[in-house]
């Protein structure tokens, strides 16, 4: 695929003055993030009331221009351009977000391959804070790859930001040394999903792809209101996933129905399975994909990470296949910096606590952690990777007389370390080394005899996990032989079924793309209840399919919002989101609604239409300023 880039008035630049050590090149790449209209927020940014997002995380048109020299050439601040894109840009994170050095969240106007990544739209600019050897989230991905599943690819950058603090300043600064990385997401290149469509109706057509997340809600995200029982609220912890795939856009009634349904769901169908089921292990793999999670619980058992199995923690389910775990994402705090650790984290969380009860699982576990241990997760292997990957971040930190310092070519670090970058990185070395020690210890004891201490007391529990018959107790003195009888499972091919036809989309109200009050978070402000979850914020909503809100005095079913600001749930593009607010207000109007609803009809398709012109206006720009480069930057450090 050709490298298409825009290139501007920036490229024409003065040449370099000649001397020993010019401090603004770098041997990493170059990102530049320059806002074109209006500069990214601050602290002081002008916040609306509540329910509302972030003003922090507000989007702003910009330009990233890329400078990545191949060939050993340095990358210097006033060179030539390799690319410049088109995209939106904001600040990203939770507690991150008032940090100083800011993480920040792109998503280009259209598919590119940024920074040699294959081509996609949305990338982070995760800037290490906390982390002082900059390595943690690299190494995480690395080794997540290593068990041949998909984990974003990661390169090291320095990142300057036009800030535009004074409106003749245009001066690009210098934020730091950051990593640039995809954002996990369900396209070929990435995650790989089938896609869902209205023309869906079949429960084998509506089994995927499906994709959510575990973390606290927030403003705009988009979370199943699961039916609350017994299995759901112990194994699933009572909490609500958020949906990341499919866009909120393009899920219809149906969808919805399927999915939280207790007869249909992946999610109520797996707890309900782990409540009553246990003595009937061969049906795991029915629900879950054993390797992946097994995949993903030693990974997260050796990174220490102190968010595991329950905040960041991705699943997916492609149709006709079971739920898989996984990506993995966000390792600030892993790896020795959130503590060590000499005991199994899994043991506090009740779901993970189960799934060690099942014979296979149990099984795999100490299979799949000798034959990682025996290839890419050796300690030549682990080490190797940490120290060349260390070496560039090395090179460059050893200009700085405060290498922790927002200085050109230092990292910008606000960790509480006064020991050197090597330090961190050695630190980082023995942490992940001994944490693997420990397991190599501890491993081989997950064949035991079980009880509602060890399996959690629910429903009936066999009496060992040696086996299907869990009278079976042979593990117990030859663990090798049982562990090595399961087979474990080769990782799934991504994107293995095609999208439904739709020439067959029926004309149903269910069957059409809308948005559901009662899946829009309004974001969790208040423990008064003031401020609701759902329903915009002012209402409330059952559980299971087919809800609706009950709205607070003064606010109108069907979302209950205030009128002058409906929620737009995350998921779709920043183009897309004019047509989001249509969908909330559209679903179910009332009669006594549609006065009301024909006037922000009309106010809506003036500002599409004022958008569709812009965006004519921006490709013609565009025409003047394209150019396309034969060869495209080749995949170099960090990103296999």
């Amino acid at each position: 695929m050709k490298f298409s880039t825009l290139l501007s008035g920036l490229i024409a630049l003065r040449a370099i003055p000649g001397s020993a050590f010019d401090n603004s090149c770098f041997e990493l790449p170059i990102v530049i993030v320059s806002p074109t209209s209006i500069k990214l927020p601050t602290e002081t940014c002008n916040q609306p009331r509540f329910p509302a997002r972030d003003c922090m995380k507000d989007a702003v048109p910009a330009n990233i221009e890329v400078i990545d020299n191949a060939d050993g050439i340095l990358n210097c601040l006033d060179g030539n351009r390799t690319a410049i894109y088109t995209a939106n840009a904001h600040y990203r994170g939770q507690s991150s977000l008032h940090f100083s050095k800011h993480q920040i969240g792109i998503e280009l106007d259209e598919d590119n391959e940024l920074l040699g990544f294959p081509a996609d739209r949305t990338f982070v600019l995760n800037g290490p804070t906390v982390d002082a050897s900059l390595i943690r989230n690299h190494l995480a991905h690395w080794m997540f790859r290593a068990t041949k599943r998909y984990s974003p690819r990661t390169r090291h950058i320095v990142v300057f930001v036009r800030d535009r603090l004074g409106d003749d300043d245009w001066r690009p600064r210098y934020r730091g040394i950051y990593l640039a990385l995809e954002k996990i997401a369900y396209t070929p290149n990435r995650v790989g999903l089938t896609q869902l469509n209205g023309a869906c109706q079949s429960t084998e057509e509506l089994s995927g792809g499906w994709a959510w997340q575990n973390n606290p809600l927030g403003y705009g995200d988009y979370s199943p209101n699961l039916v609350t029982n017994e299995a759901t609220g112990l194994f699933g912890a009572g909490a609500r996933p958020i949906l990341t795939f499919p866009e909120p856009r393009t899920i219809t009634q149906s969808m919805r129905d399927y999915f939280v349904s207790p007869e249909t769901g992946p999610l109520p169908r797996l707890y309900q399975y782990l409540y009553d089921n246990m003595t009937q292990p061969d049906g795991l793999e029915k629900h879950i994909d054993i390797g992946s999670f097994v995949d993903y619980f030693l990974h997260s058992e050796l990174s220490m990470n102190s968010d595991a199995y329950r905040r960041s923690t991705y699943f997916f389910k492609d149709r006709g296949q079971p739920i898989n775990a996984g990506p993995v994402w966000d390792f600030n705090l892993a790896y020795g910096l959130g503590g060590y650790k000499t005991t199994w984290m899994y043991t506090i969380h009740t779901f993970w606590k189960r799934l060690t009860c099942n014979y296979k699982f149990a099984s795999l576990v100490q299979q799949r952690w000798v034959q990682l241990r025996s290839t890419t997760w050796s300690n030549e292997s682990i080490t190797s990777f940490i120290q060349t990957s260390g070496e560039p971040l090395r090179r460059q930190l050893m200009k700085c007389h405060d290498w922790k310092s927002d200085n050109l070519q230092c990292a910008n670090v606000e960790a509480k370390t006064t020991g050197s970058f090597d330090d961190e990185i050695n630190g980082v070395v023995n942490a992940v080394l001994e944490r693997a020690h420990w397991m190599d210890s501890n491993v081989f004891g997950f064949y035991q005899a079980l009880n509602s201490t060890v399996c959690v007391a629910a429903g009936e529990i066999p009496a060992y996990n040696c086996a299907a018959d869990g009278s079976d107790k042979g593990c117990l003195a030859t663990p090798s032989v049982y562990s090595n009888a399961v087979a474990f499972p080769e990782p799934r091919k991504p994107m293995t079924a095609k999208a439904c036809d739709m020439s067959k989309v029926s004309n149903s109200t269910i069957d059409k793309p809308s948005i559901d009050p009662c899946w829009l978070s309004a974001g969790v402000y208040m423990s008064d209840g003031s401020i609701t979850p759902f329903c915009s914020g002012y209402g409330f909503c059952p559980e299971g399919p087919g809800a609706t809100c009950t709205c607070k005095i003064g606010h109108h079913p069907p979302t209950c919002a205030r009128i002058d600001d409906p929620i737009i749930p995350h998921g779709g593009f920043v183009r897309d989101g004019e047509a989001t607010q249509y969908l909330s207000l559209s679903k179910n109007l009332s009669r006594g609604n549609v006065y009301n609803f024909w006037l922000i009809l009309c106010a809506l398709s003036a500002v599409a239409v004022g958008i569709g012109l812009a965006a004519h206006q921006r490709r013609r720009e565009r025409k003047g300023l394209l150019n396309h480069f034969d060869n495209k930057v080749s995949l170099r450090y960090g990103t296999s």
